[in-house]
């Protein structure tokens, strides 16, 4: 009778088990059904078909940005300051008096040497009036001239001086940096300040091996702005060196550049030289994406059924990058689709739709990749 009762208790837990498990079941095939009625994630991109075409390259140098007018102001002569009449970073004009040393006994040498020369020249006068007189003889009167030419030499030494002890601007510039005070004694040909001059044009030179090729006056080159500017600026060659440099064997050009960009005179910057066109693959720059592995795109392979494409990783291997278009070097074949905007979005084997029109690589501006110092393209 015991034995009974257990046996009717076990198989009253195994029908609730079973009726447990069974709704449970129900409730995971149907949890499944309604997952698998959604539709698979996806993602809306732009797109272009890979095309082949001419590509402007360049070869690349270093340049150095020079102001047409620019130096470092000296004295000539030693001697204590009376006056400064510049301040560090001020905008100077052609002959304006910018540091003047003592001249006090230069002015009272001046004004001794002038009296002279004054009686000289009266002396001078009165002995050629007496010569057509036949009252003195040319001895007398070549012996005044002679006195009144010294002391017009003297008067002219002295105004030199005083020229060179009042410092003046050559040029329309701007101060640099200076420390200099009234009272201070300058030695000779002491460093004073740097002037660069007020131009609405810089000149950029730079070498260029024959290798990577040459260019002509009147050619433009681009100069690429130092950080933290961006972009590149235009600037036309306004003067070649007649001979190779004994050092480097390279050919030195002068380019002419707007003053405009902003670049400071002495900066480095890199020259882009246009070697001629040539025929690559040129993607937009959003379709590129890096990782640890490499860089790569998105290639887009229609689905079967014609609904969409499915994300497939292209690896490749890149050229330069300008004006927001990169050149590839392998990886990529005409024809192929790939994502542009919104490739971000994307991974391996994703589903994929096209969010506009399908535009070709043609329906891009034209841009150009550069060549590197190697030559690697």
């Amino acid at each position: 009778m015991k034995a009974h009762r257990w046996l009717i208790t076990l198989t009253v837990c195994l029908l609730l088990f079973a009726v447990l498990a069974g709704y449970k079941y129900t409730q995971i095939q149907a949890a499944i059904a309604f997952g698998e009625s959604f539709p698979e994630p996806s993602e809306s991109v732009q797109t272009i078909v890979v095309e082949e075409g001419p590509i402007q390259h360049f070869a690349r140098t270093i340049g150095e940005v020079v102001a047409p007018e620019q130096m470092m102001l000296r004295n000539e002569l030693a001697g204590r300051l009376t006056a400064v009449n510049m301040v560090s970073g001020q905008a100077v004009e052609k002959g304006q008096v910018l540091v003047q040393q003592a001249i006090a006994d230069d002015r009272a040498r001046l004004n001794a040497a002038q009296a002279n020369a004054r009686l000289a020249e009266l002396k001078l006068t009165r002995m050629q009036r007496l010569l057509k007189t036949n009252t003195t003889s040319q001895d007398n009167v070549d012996q005044a001239q002679a006195e009144y030419d010294m002391a017009a030499a003297t008067v002219a030494e002295l105004k030199a001086v005083i020229a060179k002890k009042t410092l003046v601007a050559p040029f329309d510039a701007r101060v640099g940096l200076h420390d200099l005070e009234p009272g201070e004694y300058l030695d000779a040909n002491t460093e004073l300040v740097e002037l660069v001059g007020l131009s609405d044009y810089l000149w950029v030179d730079f070498n260029l091996p024959l290798a990577q090729g040459s260019a002509a006056i009147g050619d433009k080159v681009k100069i690429k702005l130092p950080k933290p500017a961006t972009g590149e600026v235009d600037a036309v060659v306004i003067a070649k060196s007649p001979a190779l440099s004994a050092q480097s064997r390279n050919l030195r050009y002068r380019a002419k550049v707007s003053a405009a960009a902003d670049i400071p005179p002495n900066a480095v910057v890199d020259v882009l030289v246009p070697t001629g066109n040539r025929v690559g693959i040129e993607v937009p720059t959003p379709a590129v994406l890096r990782d640890q592995i490499g860089s790569y795109v998105f290639k887009l392979a229609a689905e079967e059924e014609g609904q969409g494409y499915r994300a497939q990783r292209q690896s490749i291997k890149l050229g330069r990058e300008r004006n927001q278009k990169i050149s590839v070097l392998e990886g990529l074949e005409p024809g192929m689709l790939i994502a542009t905007d919104g490739a971000f979005k994307l991974h391996h084997g994703m589903l994929a739709y096209v969010r506009t029109r399908q535009q070709s690589a043609e329906d891009v501006p034209a841009n150009s990749a550069h060549d590197g110092e190697a030559n690697d393209e």
